[in-house]
């Protein structure tokens, strides 16, 4: 009879190698590999707003829309009478005739101006004479000849003398210019009537300084004015005379 052998050792130990490195790798693979946490915080809920009941918007129709309970009336259309094309007519044609009309009255007016600034103006060489009452002057300056030599006050006598002597000028039909006084124009006026223009200025000035100077003319301004108006109302004189 055989007597029963050993075990072999050396077939255990490649199967024992074998588990160690599958084991190895396990623990490697294990070490590797991502964790999950130990504690997990879950994320807290967002709150949501809550909206209310809807609200309608207004219509952006103002005209309520017609019920058909309600009906809307019918209006009729606006007829005009037949007299009121008539009236339109009329009314239109004075508004022309007016237009017209006041067109005609300026360009008449324009037309005057126009003609008497012509008139005012020299012919040539030659002034246009004016027409004066050499009667009248005669006997303004006469009147104040006698008061001054009475022992009127010189500035009083002088002044309305002049302003006889303006409108005298005035009355002409001479056209005054707009830049004239009344003073230059009656002197212009005169002037032209062919009278002493020394005779003439020096009235002028005794005037000016009646008018303007804060003291009273003497009896040397009343001397002065007398011979002034008696030089003025003899040559007026000798042409009114027949």
């Amino acid at each position: 009879m055989d007597a029963p052998k050993p075990p072999r050792r050396g077939g255990t130990l490649p199967l024992v190698i074998a588990v160690a490195l599958i084991v190895l790798i396990l623990v490697t693979l294990g070490a590797t590999s991502p964790r999950p946490p130990l504690v997990e915080v879950l994320p807290r809920p967002t709150p949501t707003a809550t909206l209310g009941p809807e609200v309608p918007l207004p219509s952006l129709n103002p005209l309520p829309s017609q019920s058909p309970v309600y009906p809307m009336p019918d209006v009729e259309p606006l007829v005009l009478p037949g007299w009121a094309d008539d009236v339109v007519r009329i009314l239109a044609a004075v508004a022309l005739l007016a237009l017209i009309g006041t067109f005609l009255y300026r360009l008449s007016g324009e037309l005057i101006r126009t003609e008497r600034r012509h008139a005012a103006e020299p012919t040539g060489a030659e002034s246009e004479i004016p027409e004066i009452d050499d009667e009248e002057l005669v006997e303004a300056l006469d009147e104040t000849v006698e008061e001054l030599r009475l022992g009127m006050a010189v500035d009083g006598a002088v002044i309305a003398c002049w302003r006889r002597l303006e409108q005298a000028a005035v009355s002409s039909g001479i056209f005054r210019k707009p830049a004239q006084t009344s003073q230059e124009f009656t002197v212009e006026v005169l002037s032209r009537a062919v009278v002493d223009a020394a005779a003439l200025e020096e009235l002028a000035e005794l005037y000016r300084q009646a008018m303007f100077s804060t003291h009273e003319l003497t009896d040397a301004h009343r001397d002065r004015a007398v011979s002034a108006l008696e030089a003025l109302s003899a040559q007026l004189s000798g042409r009114a005379a027949p």
